[in-house]
């Protein structure tokens, strides 16, 4: 697929229970409030090879990896910006998020954040449980892909 086609990714961000929290939280120098973020991305590719209208059920896509992070990352306790925008980039490129797919699914993420930091029941907690959920379509842009991947079944 070519990264400049228009493609329906996927990106929600919400707070999670404690219970998410592992057991063995690091030791840190500051006494700062962190968020314990979970980063999963799934990687989908387009079944756009042999298909079969009345087998398909709807389904278009297959699911080719899924990455799942973990991040300690420093909370303010602002009312804005408490997951900076660069450090949000910074963790999503890591888990293979290209940067041309990022700009709405940073804002997002940057909103949930500062929700979750500023909730009424989070005020005496110190670790604030974050999971945010990304689904985006492969791009050739995207490592390890070449126009093989995207064969449409003419020729064969």
């Amino acid at each position: 697929m070519d990264c400049s086609e228009a493609v329906e990714d996927y990106c929600d961000a919400w707070a999670v229970g404690c219970e998410r929290i592992p057991k063995n939280v690091p030791s840190f120098t500051d006494n700062l409030d962190r968020y314990f973020i979970i980063l999963e991305v799934e990687k989908t590719i387009p079944k756009i090879h042999n298909i079969d209208k009345e087998d398909h059920q709807g389904e278009f896509v297959e699911v080719e990896s899924t990455n799942s992070l973990t991040f300690w990352v420093s909370c303010p306790r602002s009312d804005k910006d408490n997951l900076s925008k660069e450090m949000i980039s910074s963790m999503l490129t890591s888990a293979g998020v290209p940067l041309h797919k990022q700009e709405y699914m940073v804002d997002k993420i940057s909103s949930q954040a500062d929700q979750i930091a500023n909730a009424e029941c989070n005020k005496g907690s110190k670790i604030l449980p974050m999971f945010v959920f990304i689904s985006i379509v492969a791009c050739l842009c995207m490592s390890g892909e070449t126009n093989d991947d995207y064969h449409d079944g003419k020729g064969d």
